[in-house]
């Protein structure tokens, strides 16, 4: 690499989120809201992306409503049986995706930026209704570039806290 490039500063974005839901306990038919608060902890990054998925279900349409959402890009939807990235490569290792997700994204983010992304939730089955949260950083150059940093690994082997709701009779 040329000398000028390496003397540079890397700057190290640092993705960070707090959860709220609504409930722990609803009835079959009710809903409940999950409310993000997304943020950089970090320097100056190229792309923040908040990934809310879900495992136990197998589409969003009817089930996972978004309320609120300031991020400055358009969410996007996963399917299952979409190509996906994996292991935190930037695109260069791929899976397919088992379960749905939405993806909310900024581009750029900047140091101390949060962003918000509330959703409504109606379960269509009895018991414990799973959800996946994780937030990514890019450029991508350590374990600080993801949350969480360890834990649960998801179906894109990237780890994710869960957060879950009881769905009663």
């Amino acid at each position: 690499m040329p000398e000028r490039y390496l003397s540079n500063e890397q700057l190290v974005p640092q993705p960070y989120f707090e959860v709220v839901m609504s409930d722990s306990d609803i009835f079959l038919g009710d809903s409940f809201r999950l409310n993000i608060v997304s943020e950089n902890r970090g320097d100056y990054g190229d792309i923040h992306i908040l990934s809310t998925s879900f495992p136990t279900i197998s589409k969003i349409d009817g089930i996972v409503e978004i309320a609120t959402y300031d991020f400055t890009q358009s969410s996007v939807h996963v399917e299952v049986g979409d190509e996906i990235g994996a292991k935190y490569s930037g695109g260069l290792e791929s899976t397919i995706a088992k379960y749905p997700s939405i993806e909310a994204m900024n581009r750029p983010i900047l140091p101390g930026a949060k962003n918000h992304l509330d959703l409504i939730i109606t379960p269509e089955k009895i018991g414990i209704f799973t959800i996946y949260v994780k937030s990514i950083d890019i450029p991508h150059t350590s374990s600080l570039s993801h949350y969480p940093d360890s834990g649960i690994l998801d179906h894109q082997d990237e780890y994710v806290l869960d957060y879950s709701v009881n769905v009663n009779p």
